[in-house]
């Protein structure tokens, strides 16, 4: 199938194509006579001399030298006069190329000039359009490839991210000899597999996402103070609703990173996500000690990661404010 869909987008397929159904065309419409001879294919053939030059020239050099350089009038000036030479070779072809042939027809080009620009122009417009369809369809499929590589790339931040995060987690419970240092490595290895098996198309469904976030949820409660306080509460119906694949979890990770960490007062994260005609995803939480590996150009990576993919996925529908005083750091996700 690839082969098939790769030829028939290729130049040397159409340009054939193209020639082959104009040919056709102009014969049926000078053909002299109901049943078509050969003298209607050669005097045809004869006719698409101008046509070769107009539709190359527009197609080589008008269009990607002047029309899509924005030089819009120029392009004008200089079609009218392509038009007219192509008119002039048709003249010259018929008055003084087809006397040195060697055949026995004899034709002259009996078309009045108003028929012969007019059939010019159709041509000169035609392939205009089937050019810049064709580079405006080109142009949207490389758009296409870099946006799903850039949001590739920015999703598969989030793992490396994220398991950085948890295995110092791990590692301290580990120092502690913690009973729910195995505990914590079952979480991990559940939101690992949900990452790895689970968020390879562009859309999940939403409650699988938020099992996931509770399950995150759930290994950070292992090891944060009794006295945090954390909630998660979602108001709505979840199901049949789709959702970009760990879009909400950088600003979880965010806030168990640089909220209950190290703080000497209690702690709070707070989730409040609310599903009515969008979806409204608010998180909060206080803030604690940064370390000076989370300082620099760590601090901001789920943010900004959660920003770029916002506005790569939903351009024009979602809004995403960041509100942060002294003491407590607020983030409002809303797509519409």
């Amino acid at each position: 199938m690839k082969v098939i869909y790769k030829i028939i987008n290729s130049k040397w397929f159409q340009h054939p194509v193209f020639w082959v159904l104009s040919i056709y065309a102009i014969v049926d419409y000078f053909a002299i006579s109901n049943s078509l001879k050969f003298i209607d294919f050669f005097y045809a053939l004869l006719f698409h001399i101008p046509l070769f030059f107009l539709v190359y020239m527009n197609l080589t050099v008008l269009i990607p030298k002047f029309l899509q350089r924005g030089t819009y009038v120029f392009y004008a000036l200089l079609a009218i006069i392509l038009v007219n030479l192509s008119y002039g070779l048709h003249e010259l072809t018929f008055e003084f190329l087809l006397p040195l042939l060697p055949t026995e027809y004899y034709m002259v080009s009996f078309t009045e000039y108003e028929v012969l620009v007019t059939i010019f122009l159709i041509y000169l417009v035609l392939t205009t359009l089937l050019k810049l369809s064709k580079s405006w369809y080109q142009l949207q499929r490389v758009e296409k490839e870099k946006l799903s590589i850039e949001l590739n790339s920015l999703k598969s931040q989030v793992n490396p991210h994220f398991l950085f995060n948890s295995l110092n987690s791990i590692y301290s419970l580990a120092l502690s000899k913690s009973d729910q240092t195995a505990e914590t490595v079952l979480e991990l290895s559940n939101l690992l597999r949900y990452m790895l098996y689970e968020v390879g198309d562009d859309r999940v469904e939403l409650t699988k996402e938020l099992e996931m976030l509770e399950n995150y949820i759930e290994l950070q409660k292992l090891r944060s103070d009794q006295s945090t306080e954390i909630s998660f509460n979602i108001s709505g119906n979840p199901s049949k609703t789709e959702i970009a694949p760990l879009l909400f979890f950088p600003l979880v990770e965010n806030s168990f990173k640089h909220g209950i960490k190290g703080v000497s007062d209690a702690g709070f994260v707070d989730i409040q996500l609310t599903l009515d005609e969008g979806i409204e995803f608010k998180i909060k939480n206080n803030k604690g000690k940064v370390d000076e590996i989370e300082q620099g150009k760590y601090g901001g990576i789920g943010l900004e990661n959660v920003r770029r993919r916002m506005a790569l996925i939903y351009p024009s529908r979602h809004s995403f404010e960041v509100n942060e005083t002294e003491t407590d750091f607020e983030v409002k996700l809303t797509i519409t």
